[in-house]
């Protein structure tokens, strides 16, 4: 067995989200490396150097590094019982949308991490390990966490209001995710429909909706998922299915976080007392986003 190890733990059109597990021993410098495309890693645990033109960047739980394609580097190990991390990268045609284009090397090679970022990110990868994400939904979370983190510091990026023509980019996805809620489409469809950057469309859409792509899909799911509650579905793991959940149990976790009951409780709710009971069900919930 190597040294290291790489799992590709997600992969679609426009997102690769790659485990890296090195079990490398303290030392300095290993052999040159490069070829890859840009991408942020993200340290989970340990730490190991980045030796990029002359200057060493360090990597650990409370920084990030960002990989610019074209680069030749060098990494080290610093710290006893090696280093695992996230990597993150996007097609070519995305990397300098979502990463940037190329600062100071003293300011563009090494970020910030913070405790909100490590909380986001592992919660990316929970979600990724009980199948329980679709593929838009960890396509906009990679994005709010790896623009949370290449963008601290800076100037808004959407401080004016929404135009026109934004709105307009919101409805034509808004229109696709309506046309087939339960379906898998991923950011990249979504925003080719639109005529736009998939990344630009994330953004548009939560200006103009206060919600993201993802939310809004997941309401229409429950919408649809109430109607035939109402109509009496009985299985509920096939209802789940049918809505484009990844199993029952997601559906339900879904469902208690929008409504606060369970599935089973809203369909008891709907076949018995009729909107009375489903009324008294609701009252007492606080109003809820997302």
């Amino acid at each position: 067995m190597g040294l290291s190890s790489a799992s590709v733990i997600f992969d679609s059109p426009l997102l690769r989200i790659v485990g890296v597990d090195c079990r490398h021993p303290r030392g300095g410098c290993g052999e040159e490396r490069g070829g890859e495309r840009t991408h942020l890693a993200l340290l989970r645990r340990g730490g190991f150097g980045y030796h990029l033109r002359g200057r060493v960047h360090h990597g650990t739980p409370a920084t990030a590094l960002l990989y610019r394609a074209g680069d030749s580097y060098r990494v080290s190990h610093p710290c006893d019982g090696g280093d695992a991390c996230t990597c993150f990268e996007v097609a070519p045609a995305h990397e300098e949308e979502l990463f940037g284009r190329r600062l100071d090397e003293r300011r563009d090679a090494c970020r910030p991490a913070t405790p909100a970022d490590q909380y986001r990110h592992q919660g990316l990868l929970a979600a990724l390990r009980r199948g329980d994400a679709g593929r838009l939904a960890v396509e906009e979370q990679a994005r709010v966490l790896c623009e949370a983190i290449l963008r601290r510091g800076g100037p808004p990026r959407d401080a004016r209001p929404p135009t026109p023509a934004a709105w307009r980019l919101a409805l034509r996805a808004q229109e696709r995710l309506l046309a087939d809620p339960a379906g898998d489409v991923g950011l990249e469809a979504l925003a080719a429909d639109a005529g736009c950057s998939p990344f630009h469309l994330a953004r548009i859409f939560r200006r103009t909706h206060g919600i993201g792509l993802a939310g809004y899909r997941t309401r229409l799911r429950l919408a649809l998922g109430l109607e035939r509650l109402a109509q009496g579905a009985g299985d509920l793991a096939a209802l789940a299915c049918e809505l484009g959940f990844s199993h029952h149990s997601h559906f339900a976790a879904a469902f208690r976080r929008q409504l606060g009951l369970t599935p089973s409780a809203a369909r008891e709710a709907l076949r018995g007392a009729g909107l009375a009971r489903a009324g008294r069900n609701l009252t007492a919930l606080p109003p809820r986003r997302g």
